[in-house]
């Protein structure tokens, strides 16, 4: 179930992983913003590389089995061409994620009941690995809200880098009353750029950026704002970085 998988070309085992592009309409000019992370140079993967917030599927993500608000795991199976356990896992997990790295929680009220935000300390005990987003969610009367999420890409990591990931691309509007910030270790620096603009200074090498976080500026910078982007119908396609 979480076990990383090898394939033939290779032993180096491929991890599952998820990610998300933040987007909201750019304030001036039409067009989207992305939020993205620059992450330290010391990191395992990716390092000083630009990056969208995202990370590891974790065994706790596959573990949950709360009921969220959206499209089920058979759904967004199909969409990204996966199980519907990985899916399901997938979705906890790039939520996890993002709240994790940059506070953004994609939650809403489960009921009548109160209804609280989970705090500072909580947050960075989850991203220490203690507890899970079901449970955090459930003690504050929330909901995960997988309906804001999109399927967008899937990219895996060709044979020869020491760390290989199998992951999912989602995208999400920034949710009202959400600010994401940069209360990550991962980042040296965080921030909302323009689609357009981030994916020029890819191109041109003024900022790191893989394949995959490349292709998919390039993407969201065609959309004239992000309804037309949560609009889009996609076809994912698994392909190499």
């Amino acid at each position: 179930m979480t076990v990383p998988w090898t394939d033939r070309a290779g032993d180096v085992p491929v991890r599952e992983a998820a990610t998300v592009a933040l987007v909201r309409d750019a304030a001036i000019g039409g067009g989207v913003e992305v939020f993205l992370q620059h992450r330290v140079g010391t990191m395992q993967f990716a390092a000083g590389m630009s990056v969208f917030p995202g990370g590891g599927v974790e065994p706790r993500d596959h573990e949950g089995t709360r009921p969220w608000r959206g499209p089920g795991p058979d759904w967004w199976a199909e969409r990204f061409g996966v199980t519907p356990a990985r899916a399901a896992a997938a979705v906890r997990g790039v939520a996890r994620e993002l709240f994790e790295e940059s506070g953004v929680l994609l939650a809403e009220p489960a009921g009548d009941g109160p209804v609280t935000r989970p705090g500072t300390e909580e947050r960075v005990a989850l991203d220490a690995g203690e507890g899970d987003l079901d449970s955090l969610l459930a003690a504050h009367g929330l909901v995960l809200a997988a309906h804001l999420l999109r399927p967008w890409d899937r990219w895996t990591t060709p044979p020869g880098p020491p760390r290989r990931y199998d992951t999912l691309f989602f995208v999400a509007a920034l949710p009202e009353g959400e600010t994401p910030d940069g209360g990550t270790s991962e980042a040296r620096a965080t921030g909302w750029i323009r689609a357009d603009e981030a994916a020029t200074a890819g191109t041109l090498g003024r900022l790191g950026m893989m394949r995959p976080t490349l292709a998919t500026l390039a993407e969201l910078a065609a959309a004239e704002d992000v309804a037309e982007i949560l609009a889009t119908q996609r076809t994912v396609v698994g392909q190499g970085h």
